[in-house]
């Protein structure tokens, strides 16, 4: 499976506000979710988190990582069931009639969206 898996703990974290239940959503113990987030810190260079007595905030960065690390896990996920399950076929474009004879045609690869003329 193609992902860093440090983003998805990540996430969890902050969907859930706690280690615990992150822990147990994702099937893995509690210092196991302590320990990639420390990395994630660490390589952050400050804190992503602000923890308090039974409460868990985003730091500014946290935030901003979260919104990447949201988008980096779809593009994991989408690779996965392309490239590794083999569910997934490349993106059709869709046709859109603007008027009579005047058609495009988007597609979006990679996350890129493309226009074409038709």
């Amino acid at each position: 499976m193609l992902e860093d898996f440090r983003l998805r703990v990540f996430t969890a974290v902050a969907e859930y506000g706690s280690f615990t239940e992150s822990a147990h959503k994702l099937g893995i113990s509690q210092p196991a979710v302590s320990q990639n987030i420390a990395e994630l810190e660490r390589l952050a260079g400050e804190p992503l988190l602000v923890r308090s007595r039974g409460n868990i905030a985003l730091t500014d960065k946290g935030k901003l990582l979260l919104g990447y690390a949201r988008k980096i896990l779809y593009w994991y996920d989408r690779a996965n069931a392309v490239v590794i399950d083999g569910t997934e076929k490349a993106p059709e474009p869709s046709i859109i009639s603007l008027a009579p004879g005047k058609d495009i045609a988007l597609t979006v690869l990679d996350g890129e969206l493309t226009v074409k003329i038709l």
